[in-house]
């Protein structure tokens, strides 16, 4: 299967529901929400399955079938198959969880001196665990760990350190839900296609319990209403809610309104929002409004993974570029293992992004516009003052800028961490061309700012 198929076929069993919207809904305007477009956000995926590290939060507690696992690591090179749990087999983990090192301040210190503005941390997975001691359920660290609040410890450490304060939260509980549904699939002997159940053993889907279950789905809003309640009711200002998973009719748009009046949320809960957030697969539309591309930092999957290894900063960088170019936001994903650290090489990739931010950010920033890609250039732009900003990202690899329907220009330079030099261009007609040599660039993402002195 490919990214996109995966990510697909996950959205669709957790009922996320894209490029959707409701007629009479208009996007925030409230004051305390404006801070949000052209932001660069930090993701924290962070839970249970950090114990083994050797698979995905609540993912890897759903069978697939060979030659379906571990796509999203293969393409650095990395183990590709991660570990399948049966559900006890994962939710067993929480025993075994305890976060003896967690400071979260640590983290989003030094997210900060990097750029991030804003941090979202998995409050709740599908897995059903909470990450604070919820009142209204019974699996989380209410029960296994007494006395613990990693969501208001995270709170804390985002104010102290000037960041916007995000939660994640899952809808869909596998937990609650377990007597009712398949965990995955398996390929039978003729070849067919079997979804198996609590033990990966094959089962009759049609003797589950029913799904319209008027009195269960009663049960299922009210721990989801709860669940939000407490989460936006706790804790004074949260500035963003990240829904992953239809929410159904526990909550409507005007209670989040009324809880958190300045509050951000996204399309995946209630079927609309105030962005979306495309994932792992740069959109091929751009959106409209308000949105958000998120992916991983951390290779191979969500949560952490034992061989924790990190795609390079350039690439980050040239990522969050294609986002600003179309004047989106870039979510950019971090796993904490289970004792609550982050491994070294995630800050060494902070320092090198801020490295790279602080001499270079300010075409990114959100004063700067989106540009002329791809249309009219064959790189992503931004636009700021009279001047074009053409990003190099990661995975160009062209030989010459072409900017189409422009006059000449009074310079170009090309601009690196440590350097700036002036390159050679010529106009053809209104199509200006500027040759690249691969020899020339950096390992991070090198601009070239072409300057049309206000014309």
């Amino acid at each position: 299967m490919s990214e996109n198929e995966i990510v697909a076929e996950q959205h669709a069993a957790i009922g996320n529901v894209s490029n959707t919207s409701q007629p009479d809904y208009r996007r925030t305007e409230h004051p305390d929400a404006q801070w949000f477009p052209g932001s660069l956000g930090l993701f924290i995926h962070w839970g249970i399955s950090s114990v083994n590290g050797t698979g995905d939060l609540s993912w890897s507690m759903m069978q697939t079938p060979p030659g379906d696992r571990g796509v999203r690591a293969s393409k650095w090179g990395l183990p590709s198959v991660q570990q399948q749990f049966t559900p006890n087999e994962y939710w067993k983990q929480s025993e075994c969880f305890n976060p003896d090192k967690f400071d979260p301040c640590k983290w989003l210190s030094a997210a900060k001196q990097a750029g991030i503005k804003y941090a979202v941390l998995t409050t709740k997975h599908h897995d059903g665990f909470t990450m604070w001691p919820s009142k209204v359920s019974n699996f989380g660290v209410q029960t296994s760990l007494p006395g613990k609040d990693f969501v208001r410890e995270y709170i804390e450490a985002c104010r102290e350190n000037g960041l916007k304060v995000g939660l994640y939260y899952s809808p869909p509980d596998w937990y609650f839900t377990r007597e009712r549904m398949t965990f995955g699939k398996t390929i039978d002997h003729s070849g067919k296609v079997v979804y198996v159940g609590m033990n990966h053993e094959p089962v009759d889907v049609s003797k589950l319990p029913p799904e319209n279950d008027k009195d269960f789905e009663a049960r299922w809003n009210t721990l989801v209403k709860g669940h939000i309640y407490e989460l936006l009711t706790s804790y004074g200002k949260i500035d963003l809610l990240w829904f992953d998973g239809s929410s159904k009719n526990a909550v409507t748009l005007e209670e989040l309104r009324k809880l958190q009046p300045g509050i951000v949320f996204n399309q995946r809960g209630l079927g609309y929002g105030d962005y979306e957030t495309p994932e792992c697969s740069f959109p091929a539309k751009r959106p409209g409004g308000w949105w958000e591309y998120c992916h991983i930092w951390n290779d191979g999957a969500w949560g952490y993974l034992s061989h924790e290894t990190y795609k390079p900063a350039g690439w980050m960088i040239g990522e969050w570029a294609k986002a600003r170019a179309w004047g989106g936001n870039f979510l950019v994903n971090v796993g904490p293992d289970s004792s609550g650290e982050l491994p070294a090489v995630a800050y060494k990739r902070f320092a090198q992004l801020a490295e790279w931010n602080n001499k270079l950010g300010f075409t990114l920033a959100p004063d700067a516009a989106p540009g002329l890609w791809p249309d009219r250039c064959n790189a992503p732009t931004t636009i700021k003052d009279s001047k074009l900003y053409v990003h190099l990202v990661f995975d160009w690899d062209e030989l010459e800028i072409v900017v189409k329907g422009v006059e000449a220009p009074k310079t170009v330079q090309l601009l690196k961490i440590d350097s700036m030099s002036s390159l050679a261009w010529k106009m053809d007609n209104t199509e200006l061309r500027i040759p690249i040599k691969k020899s020339d660039r950096s390992v991070l993402l090198d601009i070239v700012e072409i300057d049309f002195g206000g014309k």
